[in-house]
C-alpha cells in the first residue's frame, strides 16, 4: 500500500517538478490554466468535500456522529450541496484552495498505512519518516492555502518568475517526487 501512496504523493511533484526543471515557460502556463480552470476547481472541490464527507463519517467520535448520522445519508448529501454552493459563490482561487484542501486531508489517511512501517521503538529516522514529513507540510500548506490562496499562488509568480529560480524550486520537487516513488517502492 506504501507504493500507492509513493506514486500518489510523488508523481505529482515529479511530473510538475521535471517541467518547472526543464521548461519554466510551460509549468507558468500551466499554473495559470490551474488557477482559471473551472473543471479543476468543480473536480478538486468535489472531491475534497466528499473525502472530508468520509472522513466524519468514519471518524468515529461520539460527539460528532450524534451530529452528523441524524438521518442516513446526510453527510453525503452535505457534500453534494457544498461542492455545489463553493464551486457557485467560493470561483476566485477555487482551484489551488481545493487542492489545499486535499492537501489537509492527506494525513488522514496516509499514517494509518505508514503506521505499519515504523521501525522499532528506539530508532531515530527511518525511510517511512519521509512519508510522514510530506504530509505534515503538505497539511501545513494546505491549511495557509486554505485562507490565503492567492498568497501562494504569488509565492509561485515569484519564484517561477525567473528561470533559475524556477528550475530550482523544480529540481527540488522533482527530486522529492523522484525519493517519495522510490521509498514507497522499496519498503
Amino acid at each position: 500500500m506504501i507504493a500507492v501512496w509513493g506514486l500518489l504523493l510523488g508523481a505529482p511533484l515529479l511530473a510538475f517538478g521535471g517541467v518547472l526543471l526543464c521548461c519554466p515557460s510551460a509549468a507558468r502556463s500551466f499554473s495559470m490554466w490551474f488557477r482559471a480552470s473551472g473543471a479543476c476547481a468543480f473536480a478538486l472541490t468535489a472531491a475534497a468535500w466528499f473525502w472530508t464527507a468520509y472522513e466524519c463519517d468514519t471518524i468515529g467520535i461520539d460527539a460528532f456522529d450524534a451530529v452528523t448520522k441524524m438521518f442516513p445519508g446526510e453527510l453525503w448529501i452535505l457534500a453534494c450541496v457544498l461542492s455545489f454552493l463553493v464551486f457557485a459563490w467560493m470561483r476566485k482561487s477555487l482551484s489551488v484552495r481545493a487542492l489545499c484542501g486535499i492537501l489537509m486531508l492527506v494525513p488522514a489517511e496516509l499514517f494509518k498505512t505508514t503506521h505499519a512501517y515504523r521501525p522499532p521503538q528506539g530508532v531515530v529516522f527511518a525511510a517511512i519518516d519521509v512519508f510522514v514529513y510530506v504530509a505534515y507540510l503538505g497539511a501545513i500548506i494546505g491549511m495557509y492555502g486554505m485562507f490565503y490562496p492567492w498568497r501562494l499562488e504569488k509565492g509561485f509568480d515569484i519564484v517561477a518568475s525567473a528561470d533559475w529560480s524556477a528550475r530550482t524550486f523544480g529540481g527540488a520537487l522533482a527530486l522529492l517526487g523522484a525519493a517519495l516513488i522510490a521509498i514507497g517502492a522499496t519498503l
